[in-house]
């Protein structure tokens, strides 16, 4: 294979995400005409066609075929460009919106004594979702600049990622299910209690004689015509004390009344 006509491309100028110079595994680029990943040989990029599924001398062949590439970096200088180019775009992405769960129903007063403790392993919840999370963060940016696992032949590092991220899920659902288990063993225990409250308060009210204090709360007493209840309050006057007072003073406000109002 000889190399096209065109300049040689520098590798520090190309994208880091654009090449793949880890050890152990070929090294390969996305091609800068096509922007599909091939291997290198040679230092040039092997001969590719535009369309995949036609192969021949009738089948175009891309520009960017035998294209040299000047390897002017060392693999650890591409590895530290790649980190900061990971870092740099995880800066920029936005920020992730959490929603705020709604607040519980608070326990009523009458039942506080019993009411079942808050799980005190919501925060191991909390940090299995967070690495379950950063596994699959892991995983999602390895198989975006690894050609094997592209194309679905997982490598070393990929295989891995993925079995580390299996695991972490295993053990969220594991905690989950037991985290379930003690809050029904909680909520059996807390009406097994209530029930046994029940029944002992049914027990002391009819060892003391509770049918009998209901009749004679019960029972009306008959009361005298005239009497008064012990529970009323001081006899209220319903006429005035003198009468003629009264009737004088009653009088001398209608004449003032009828001063201030005009006549229709």
């Amino acid at each position: 294979m000889r190399p096209s006509r065109r300049p040689a491309l520098k590798a520090s100028e190309i994208p880091p995400q654009n090449l793949n110079l880890r050890e152990g595994e070929r090294q390969s680029i996305a091609c800068p005409d096509c922007n599909t990943w091939h291997p290198l040989y040679r230092k040039m990029i092997k001969t590719h066609h535009l369309d995949r599924e036609v192969r021949g001398g009738r089948a175009p062949r891309c520009p960017g075929s035998a294209q040299l590439i000047d390897m002017d970096i060392s693999v650890e200088q591409w590895g530290e460009t790649m980190l900061a180019a990971d870092s740099t775009a995880t800066g920029r992405r936005s920020a992730r919106q959490h929603y705020k769960p709604l607040a519980e129903t608070p326990v009523p007063v009458s039942r506080m004594a019993h009411a079942p403790k808050a799980p005190s392993d919501r925060g191991v919840q909390n940090e299995l979702n967070s690495a379950r999370q950063r596994a699959r963060e892991a995983v999602v940016l390895h198989r975006s600049s690894c050609t094997a696992c592209q194309s679905d032949r997982f490598c070393g590092t990929g295989r891995k990622l993925e079995e580390r991220e299996t695991r972490i899920e295993a053990a969220r659902d594991e905690q989950r299910t037991q985290q379930a288990r003690v809050q029904k063993a909680d909520r059996d225990s807390e009406r097994a209690r209530e029930m046994e409250h029940a029944l002992r308060r049914r027990h002391q009210w009819a060892e003391r004689g509770g049918e009998l204090a209901e009749q004679v709360n019960n029972r009306c007493t008959p009361r005298l015509p005239g009497s008064r209840s012990e529970f009323s309050g001081p006899q209220i006057p319903l006429s005035p004390h003198d009468q003629g007072a009264h009737d004088r003073r009653q009088a001398e406000l209608g004449r003032q009344y009828a001063r201030k109002t005009p006549a229709a």
